[in-house]
């Protein structure tokens, strides 16, 4: 092939940009996505702030770029932040920008709308913190202007994917979108092949165990989260372990939630008074979480955070383990109560205590309901299954790869 064909080859194939203010969370959450959609020939870029995940988001095929971004709001460097996206959008000329979470969903919007872009997409992967009921008064009055922006950027969007119908039904309510204008895609989609319990070793368990403390013959309720906060559920997790305690010597309790700099963070002071044997906490990140969700017997998130569709309960579910979470926007989505796991109130220790105690004293029935989950997992979650959704649905794309211009957009 000589040059000409090779660039007139690449000028066909359509430019997809996913923007991301976390690189982390780019690869984490979104690299099945990215790598699904170089593998079916779109030419892929991610737009991330700085960090050590750039070599692993090209490693996926995507071509990286680089713009600094924050997360918390800082109105100085949030108009500096729609400059410089400008410019990167209207010189790469993008067909599509699909911008993921509240602040590039803003300001990425506002800036693709600016460059041109023929089609603009957003992602909301849970509402968040800022939509609480519960909030001080600083934070409730911070919150109307970004309303109002969110507003505006998601009505200039051409569509909004929604990770849960909660979410979606109350964007529509509060006239953030109309209906027409959203899809609800449950999760980002989880490989069945990638998180497998054959791919944890017994060596790589033992080592855990040893590192942990934990007895070859002890059982483990794990909880994991993003985040050290509040409305992930911690108090919950760490007075139903204390109500447990005595009565199953044999049973650990792993807590793996990283620090937080937020407004909902857990001071250490609490987590100092509550300790106990037995109750493990790791508050640090940890790359081997899948690991930890093959040591587990049960995994448990107590949330009350308004999540997309939680990432540890899906690695849970495809892992083959029972689960236990709030019957609350997102977190029940992966549960079919009774049958892989259970779903319990908000804020409510003393039912989550009751329910794992269900499971702590059935093993028949743990292996059952992780059974359920594998089976949900491979059926209703896996990563090809959404990922043709997300082209279909909310790309509106439908000719083959390759012979893609703005001109096939289904609109």
């Amino acid at each position: 092939m000589d040059s000409r064909q090779e660039h007139h080859q690449n000028f066909n194939k359509m430019r997809l940009a996913l923007v991301l203010n976390d690189d982390f969370s780019m690869y984490h959450f979104r690299g099945g996505l990215i790598r699904n959609l170089v593998k079916q020939g779109y030419e892929v870029s991610v737009i991330v702030p700085p960090g050590p995940f750039a070599g692993q988001l090209e490693s996926l095929g995507a071509r990286c770029l680089i713009v600094p971004m924050q997360r918390f709001i800082s109105p100085l460097k949030d108009l500096l932040l729609i400059w410089r996206l400008f410019k990167v959008f209207k010189s790469n000329k993008f067909d599509l920008v699909h911008n993921m979470t509240i602040k590039p969903n803003i300001i990425g919007t506002f800036a693709a709308k600016l460059a041109g872009i023929p089609r603009i997409v957003c992602l909301v992967s849970g509402i968040g913190f800022i939509f609480a009921d519960n909030l001080n008064a600083s934070l409730t009055l911070l919150r109307w202007p970004i309303f109002w922006l969110y507003r505006q950027a998601l009505h200039r969007s051409d569509k909004t994917w929604f990770q849960n119908p909660d979410d979606f039904e109350y964007f529509v309510r509060k006239r953030f979108i109309p209906r027409d204008k959203g899809v609800v895609i449950r999760s980002g989609g989880i490989n069945p092949e990638e998180y497998s319990p054959a791919r944890v070793t017994a060596r790589e368990l033992e080592a855990l165990r040893d590192e942990l403390g934990i007895p070859a013959e002890a059982h483990c309720v794990l909880m994991v989260a993003a985040r050290m906060i509040w409305s992930k559920g911690v108090r919950q997790f760490v007075e139903a372990a204390a109500a447990l305690h005595e009565q199953y010597p044999q049973w650990y309790f792993i807590m793996v939630c990283p620090e937080d700099p937020g407004p909902d963070s857990v001071p250490k002071d609490y987590l100092l008074a509550n300790q106990r044997d037995r109750l493990i906490v790791i508050d640090t990140f940890r790359y081997d979480i899948i690991k930890f969700m093959a040591l587990a017997d049960i995994v448990v998130l107590p949330s009350y955070y308004r999540e997309g569709v939680p990432r540890t309960l899906m690695e849970g579910l495809v892992m083959g383990k029972p689960l236990i979470t709030t019957d609350h926007p997102g977190c029940r989505e992966v549960v079919d109560n009774g049958r892989n796991g259970y779903l319990i109130p908000t804020h409510n220790s003393a039912a989550l205590a009751d329910k794992l105690r269900l499971l702590m004293d059935n093993p028949e029935n743990r292996l059952k309901f992780g059974q359920h989950s594998r089976w949900k997992a491979e059926n209703e979650f896996s990563e090809s299954l959404v990922v043709g959704r997300i082209i279909r649905e909310l790309y509106e794309i439908s000719p083959a790869p390759g012979q893609l211009s703005p001109s096939s957009f289904k609109i």
